[in-house]
């Protein structure tokens, strides 16, 4: 069983905000900010680095929720985020999508945290875990849920939910390593 939260984070980060985050990651990839070796279009900087306020604010608020998560604070290792912008006709094959974030003997939280999710059918467009690995049976969808974080051990095996519009999905993602 994979065990994963919400925080609903609507109250801090505007939809105002959230258009200007969508338009600091056209940007990037715009200006070739982005892994050429990884799925269309997964920004290779630390995008919780960016000198603006709703992005303190998006890394403050995933720090808080991999705390409540957890039900403690704990000393942070580290943190890395991506921001990750994908549609319908650019997503690739989804089973080279399975993956999972382990850093040697230390504990990694995962979070994702949805900016824009075009289209009907949210509850297949958020995130799919696999809890027995990914050949397994037993798939379990995390809808997308606008303005929040869904928080999950980072060990788990999963990938973005499958999408069904030609529209951009924006989410970003977080690592922290404790």
């Amino acid at each position: 069983m994979i065990e994963y939260e919400y925080y609903d984070w609507t109250s801090l980060i505007s939809p105002k905000q959230m258009d200007e985050m969508k338009n600091d990651i056209d940007y990037l990839i715009s200006s070739g900010s982005y892994w050429k070796n990884s799925p269309p279009y997964q920004t290779n900087i630390n995008i919780f680095s960016l000198p603006k306020d709703y992005w303190i604010n998006l890394k403050m608020s995933f720090i808080w929720s991999c705390f409540a998560y957890m039900q403690q604070e704990k000393q942070i290792k580290s943190v890395k985020s991506w921001a990750y912008r994908t549609n319908k006709a650019t997503q690739e094959d989804r089973n080279t999508y399975w993956h999972q974030h382990t850093r040697e003997n230390n504990l990694v939280l995962s979070g994702v945290y949805y900016l824009d999710v075009p289209g009907p059918l949210k509850e297949t467009a958020g995130t799919e875990f696999a809890p027995d690995g990914p050949e397994a049976e037993g798939l379990i969808q995390a809808p997308a849920k606008i303005g929040n974080w869904i928080i999950f051990p980072g060990k788990s095996w999963h990938r973005p939910g499958e999408l069904h519009s030609s529209e951009d999905r924006y989410i970003v993602a977080a690592d922290m390593e404790i």
